[in-house]
């Protein structure tokens, strides 16, 4: 019989290679607030509450949160879809859910709020790996 070879990696060859990677990303919290409206608005239309005071009592929030995440529903389905992807690093956000309703409250025109959220939407960031590439392919200053 043949001897088999098995190899180890240390725990701290391990833990090197994950700070190497890029760090985890997730949901932002606005597409969390966002699929948390989408959630409440279906348990009211199955009839779980009678109205959003009911829901309010029940889950332990106020009636103005609960207004102010319902609002968040009023957004044209386009900018709804790109939030509920959009996606932070750990203690980032990369914006607010208050200058988010703004839009909203400034009109229910889909048009217009595609006009704010273009002001508004954050710029996408590059791909891991991307500032190394630019940079290296840069030409040195003399």
């Amino acid at each position: 019989m043949s001897p088999v070879q098995v190899a180890f990696v240390s725990s701290s060859s391990r833990r090197a290679a994950m700070r190497a990677e890029a760090p985890r990303r997730y949901p932002a919290q606005v597409a969390r607030q966002l699929a948390l409206a989408h959630a409440l608005q279906g348990r009211v239309s199955r009839g779980e509450f009678d109205d959003y005071a009911a829901m309010a009592r029940d889950l332990g929030f106020t009636r103005a949160r609960i207004s102010q995440l319902m609002d968040l529903l009023l957004l044209a389905p386009d900018i709804q879809e790109e939030l509920l992807f959009l996606e932070a690093l750990p203690g980032q956000q990369p914006l607010t859910e208050r200058a988010l309703r703004d839009v909203v409250l400034r009109s229910l025109d889909w048009e217009e709020q595609r006009r704010l959220w273009g002001k508004l939407r954050p710029a996408p960031e590059p791909p891991p790996g991307a500032e190394a590439a630019t940079s290296s392919s840069a030409e040195p200053v003399r």
